[in-house]
């Protein structure tokens, strides 16, 4: 790597991190400081005030382990050269800097309408703007970054260091989650998966059998974090919120930072006003718009309902864990929730109606996903093949299935849920 120690960032999740020359030019960019604004869990400090973390912290502590894990994996011949090291940093260092404001609450919606995900964003900004003159300057093709972003470069390890069951991104993710909700039940052994994670006879990610404990813990902290804390109830019904909230500005309002096409948003990051499209232009925008006496009834309702924490309250609770896809179609719960919702919306407004269905992995059993474990014959076995192992007995899926009703109509709908329903 090139000028290692160029500069010192201290962590509250990994203590002091070294950035090279190349990174810390990156991070001095607006279109890198944007992820300051952007939190790390949309809206889940309404449910644990101090998830109040940012992409940007997340990025750079994702940046460190994977140069920890990629040194020691070139240090055992895995990874072809210390310059190959620098790349897969870089890679890190940008897997999230297209993340829409409020994250994974407005991500969907563009995701739906335009196919645009923040991997999609991330390349975006990555191969137009400043950011792909810093790597081609520091001898770093940006095709290739994005590549190994998207889980397509030709060297199946570099992808999985960054997108697998268990990869960087997610080492950092559970455990500064974990410490800024205070929910104990993600903190992992971080040095004891690093320590024993190599690469197996077939060029994919895998542990030691010695590692199958801090694995085990791993797997088992990931599942109850997302019962807990990405899936929590509460902040899933903000999310929706904002989700809606966020359609109606898309549909009925202009805003020179509010884009509506690919185009629009390629616009932005060629002019680099971008750099302002975070949570705080959301919210500036949202109370805006409810001070102006013209905004829409219905939309002055949504946003007051979450400025002021009045937002979606669950009526219908049916999620569940599973090793069978959800079947949209035929599930018998999402039948018995759409039924519901035709019975309030007799009583209720169908906007104070919110209906939110997913299905969300526990357990991968791909072998490019999951890794394998490196048994003392040296063989290398899938995870869900160890007998001795709680992770075959886990769960594959958690089916999140639930209805959700404005606060201000809860006590209707309970009512009617009551008399009429149940």
């Amino acid at each position: 790597m090139n000028s290692v120690g160029a500069k010192k960032i201290y962590d509250e999740v990994h203590g002091y991190i070294d950035l090279t020359e190349v990174e810390l030019k990156i991070v001095d960019t607006a279109y890198f400081q944007r992820l300051r604004y952007i939190k790390q869990l949309a809206v889940a400090w309404y449910v644990y005030p101090g998830a109040t973390h940012t992409r940007f912290s997340h990025s750079i502590g994702a940046t460190h382990l994977m140069g920890l894990v990629a040194e020691k994996l070139a240090e055992l011949g895995y990874i072809y050269s210390f310059d190959d090291v620098q790349m897969l940093r870089l890679s890190a260092l940008l897997h999230d800097i297209g993340h829409t404001p409020f994250s994974h609450a407005i991500e969907p919606f563009y995701k739906d309408l335009l196919g645009l995900g923040h991997e999609e964003i991330t390349r975006m900004i990555i191969l137009g703007s400043e950011i792909r003159d810093i790597l081609n300057y520091f001898g770093y093709d940006p095709k290739t970054i994005t590549a190994i972003i998207e889980g397509r470069y030709r060297e199946p390890i570099y992808n999985q260091l960054l997108s697998s069951d268990i990869d960087v991104d997610r080492m950092d993710y559970l455990i500064r989650d974990a410490i800024h909700t205070g929910v104990t039940y993600g903190i992992i052994d971080l040095q004891r998966i690093i320590s024993t994670l190599v690469v197996d006879g077939d060029g994919n990610i895998a542990i030691l059998d010695k590692g199958i404990d801090a694995l085990e813990n791993f797997y088992l902290a990931r599942m109850h974090m997302y019962k807990t804390v990405y899936y929590h109830k509460t902040v899933v019904g903000y999310e929706t919120l904002l989700r809606r909230i966020y359609e109606m500005l898309y549909n009925n309002y202009g805003d020179a930072l509010l884009p509506k096409s690919a185009n629009d948003l390629k616009k932005l990051i060629e002019n680099g006003d971008i750099a302002l499209w975070h949570d705080d232009w959301l919210m500036g925008v949202l109370i805006k718009l409810y001070k102006d006496s013209l905004t829409s009834q219905e939309l002055r309702d949504l946003i007051k309902a979450f400025l002021f924490r009045r937002g979606y309250k669950i009526v219908v609770e049916k999620s569940k864990f599973s090793n069978d896809i959800l079947d949209l179609e035929n599930d018998d719960d999402v039948k018995e929730l759409k039924s519901i919702i035709n019975e309030l919306s007799k009583y209720v407004k169908p906007y104070e109606i919110a209906m939110f269905v997913d299905d969300i992995r526990i357990v991968e059993e791909d072998p490019h996903v999951a890794p394998r474990i490196i048994l003392g014959n040296k063989q290398s076995v899938a995870i869900s093949n160890i007998e001795n192992s709680i992770i075959p007995k886990l769960p594959k899926k958690y089916h999140v299935k639930r209805l959700y009703v404005l606060s201000s109509s809860w006590d209707i709908a309970t009512k009617i849920m009551r008399d009429k329903i149940t």
